[in-house]
């Protein structure tokens, strides 16, 4: 059920059909827009030292929703596969603009610093639920018009 044989001018070829031949959830889906990505941040004060969180933060978000486009932080995620990892130094006063409705879990760690480095690790892609999306679209209102609920002040 897996395999299909075609002939193509004499030509024997194989096509392995990935929903039947492999389990659920293990074909490598790429980081796009409209997935439901999950993130294990770190953050620390240098790349190699990420000395700032002991316990591993999780951050969870649906992709590319925001109807301007893509933000910065997920330009730095695009095409990238569950285990990769990527790593930015972010000053704070980039903060906003570079996550802009993503508000992840690490503002109050800016506190007396003026750059952090930020570790990210995708943990899973996968396919959000209507529902889900909906409900990302409406945080995004809300931040709009102010409720953000990091604590910055800032969309006020």
């Amino acid at each position: 059920m897996g395999r299909h044989p075609v002939d193509v001018d004499h030509v024997s070829v194989t096509i392995h059909d990935r929903k039947s031949a492999e389990p659920e959830g293990s074909i490598m889906e790429k980081v796009e827009g409209m997935k439901r990505v999950s993130l294990e941040l770190r953050v620390g004060t240098s790349a190699e030292n990420m000395d700032l969180v002991p316990e591993r933060p999780s951050f969870e978000f649906i992709f590319g929703v925001a109807p301007e486009g893509m933000t910065p932080f997920e330009y730095e995620l695009l095409e990238k596969k569950a285990g990769e990892e990527v790593t930015v130094a972010l000053r704070k006063q980039e903060y906003e603009e570079y996550f802009e409705h993503l508000q992840p879990p690490i503002m109050n760690l800016f506190d007396g610093r003026e750059q952090l480095f930020l570790r990210v690790k995708i943990v899973s892609i996968g396919n959000p639920e209507s529902r889900e999306i909906i409900k990302a679209m409406a945080e995004i209102a809300a931040y709009r018009e102010g409720g953000c609920g990091c604590g910055c002040g800032c969309h006020v």
